[in-house]
């Protein structure tokens, strides 16, 4: 498993063996190591789905990886994303779009939200809910050709 996390970096998919091995691309708006502020869009699937496209074309694809995940990242990291409300609402609208990005035909890889500002005593319930969540907008399921 190879986890490829964000926009700023080149990607060295060539010359990694395939073997059996899966790829993960994480979205995460620059560079990992100085990402501050998460993009202030309305709707940001259209740029998760047109980055996954294109890193899928010239990475996996080009080097013959069997598998593969997108994780449209969900903020854990960002600055502007500390406020809780914020981060949450962030994090609940990423998982219901993650269905736009079925038409990859690659699995939708999330991390799930633990929420202990929501979820106080009952955190234990926070990851079942966003659970759900991906279950609405349908993660899991890849179209079949």
């Amino acid at each position: 498993m190879l986890n490829l996390t964000g926009t700023a970096t080149a990607r060295p998919f060539i010359g990694l063996p395939p073997n059996d091995a899966a790829v993960i691309i994480c979205y995460v708006a620059g560079d990992t190591s100085g990402c501050r502020r998460h993009p202030a869009r309305r709707r940001s699937h259209p740029a998760h789905g047109q980055y996954f496209t294109r890193e899928i074309e010239k990475g996996p694809k080009a080097a013959a990886w069997p598998k593969g995940f997108v994780d449209p990242g969900l903020g854990f990291y960002y600055a502007n994303l500390q406020d809780s409300s914020v981060r949450i609402r962030h994090q609940i609208k990423t998982f219901l779009n993650a269905f736009r990005l079925r038409r990859l035909g690659w699995p939708v890889c999330n991390a799930l939200p633990h929420a202990v500002e929501c979820f106080g005593d009952e955190v234990r319930c926070a990851e079942p809910f966003f659970s759900v969540l991906a279950a609405l907008g349908k993660n899991r399921p890849v179209p079949h050709p």
